[in-house]
């Protein structure tokens, strides 16, 4: 891909490049200008693009000063430093998610097992192809889950934090925690602010205009690179089967995004126990119901995959064996899944199903067992 000049400006890395560009010619105020952006789009890849073309960066001011160390006029070079600071993002989120596994009394080889499979999941793979951030999500998540784990309320809201990369995400991750999880909410409040205070001063008042502006032009679904009916979200799946109106769809999957929400409220506000599977649960519930989001986004599947690999510890079931080689299993039913349009829309959806309600359906047979023995 990266010897194909087509491939490799097709790719979504060329709009953090051409932020990257920008921050250091014009300063990080000017990042989200899209004439600038389209002007060393067009750099790229060889030809005029028409306003529409452009591939606009709308990601959050923070990450501009690390592009603007990362890329340099050598755009193959730029991309694969790009990568190798995922690939280190990536491992370091494995390696927390493996924490939370040796906190469980799993072996050393069973972690490293699952961590290897972590590492090759097809969704990890594709977020390094396209040069996108979804390693950043990620560790924030990881982040979250082992503070949550580990009763470090303060790191799971830093981690939160992290996860605004994604603000959709991370609001639906962030809100439950009001009433259980207080300081994991303060500790993201506290996170958040100081990222969004550097992002302020970063940009200065005319920059945050325009980032404004940037975010309500791609929120409607129909700028170049958006590309709504191909997401494996809800949105996605309703253009994809419904002949209505897409603005009446749209709408519809913001207000099941704000149900989804109340529903987290009420499914944290319970209990602060752990073990019932909430975590994997939030995640998918998470992914199904943002706005936007694409298949790269389900590299947070890792984190109901490790879930059951914990709980399997716990109650054998799943069994340990089975459990460690989830990440590569499913890897490969995604990658078969793709042999046609009706298998590759349908079987994410599968697979997210099955991870959020195995913990919920083993924690039911467990009971049930332990009723029948009583």
């Amino acid at each position: 891909m990266i010897n194909s000049r087509a491939e490799r400006t097709g790719a979504d890395f060329i709009h953090f490049y051409s932020a990257g560009r920008i921050a250091q010619e014009y300063g990080i105020s000017h990042v989200y200008n899209l004439d600038l952006q389209q002007n060393y789009e067009e750099e790229q890849v060889g030809f005029a693009l028409v306003p529409g073309q452009v591939l606009p960066f709308n990601h959050l001011p923070y990450i501009v000063p690390i592009l603007k160390l990362i890329v340099s006029t050598d755009y193959v070079g730029s991309f694969c430093r790009w990568d190798l600071l995922i690939i280190c993002l990536f491992i370091a989120g494995i390696v927390i998610l493996g924490l939370g596994l040796k906190q469980a009394g799993i072996d050393r080889n069973s972690i490293l097992l699952s961590g290897i499979g972590a590492f090759l999941f097809l969704p990890v793979f594709v977020s390094l192809q396209n040069g996108q951030d979804t390693a950043l999500v990620f560790l924030g998540a990881s982040i979250w889950v082992y503070g949550l784990l580990s009763k470090r309320d303060m790191l799971a809201g830093v981690g939160l934090s992290l996860t605004t990369t994604r603000p959709h995400i991370s609001l639906m991750l962030a809100i439950p925690m009001v009433i259980r999880y207080r300081k994991v909410f303060l500790g993201f409040l506290f996170s958040a602010g100081i990222l969004a205070t550097l992002s302020v001063f970063l940009l200065g008042a005319f920059g945050t205009r325009e980032f404004i502006d940037v975010l309500l032009l791609t929120a409607g679904g129909n700028w170049y690179g958006t590309h709504q009916e191909a997401m494996l979200n809800l949105i996605g799946l309703l253009l994809r089967t419904h002949p209505l109106n897409a603005g009446i769809l749209r709408m519809a999957g913001w207000i099941f995004y704000g149900v989804a929400i109340i529903i987290l409220c009420v499914l944290w506000s319970r209990k602060r126990d752990l073990q019932d599977g909430r975590l994997g649960l939030t995640i998918t519930l998470a992914i199904f119901a943002v706005p936007h989001l694409h298949f790269h986004d389900l590299s947070l599947l890792l984190i109901p995959v490790y879930e059951l690999i914990r709980l399997g510890a716990r109650d054998g079931r799943p069994r340990k064996e089975i459990a460690v080689i989830l990440p590569i299993a499913i890897s490969i039913l995604l990658l078969v899944s793709n042999a046609a349009p009706l298998l590759r829309y349908s079987v994410p959806y599968l697979i997210m199903f099955g991870l959020a309600v195995y913990p919920y359906y083993s924690n039911l047979k467990l009971s049930t067992a332990t009723q029948h023995r009583a």
